[in-house]
């Protein structure tokens, strides 16, 4: 099967779940993965397995506070 993952068109075995695209791509680490469909963009849950032609990439979460921490370093 092939998917687009952040943009690179890769070959995956049929049914690949996030939680092995993340053992796979180790870049993908603990962001959240979305996937791009005609309904709009959705998260998906680590047990959710991929499609064929599936356009997903990652998205770094939110940390709270970062924005105190570089007002005190400036």
């Amino acid at each position: 099967m092939r998917a687009v993952i952040n943009g690179k068109l890769v070959d995956l075995p049929q049914g690949t779940t996030v939680e092995e695209l993340r053992k796979k791509f180790p870049e993908i680490g603990n962001d959240d993965v979305m996937e791009e469909g005609f309904g709009g963009t959705k998260p998906l849950k680590n047990n959710e397995a991929l499609k064929e032609g599936s356009k997903v990439w990652s998205v770094p979460k939110i940390v709270k506070g970062m924005g105190d921490f570089i007002y005190r370093l400036g």
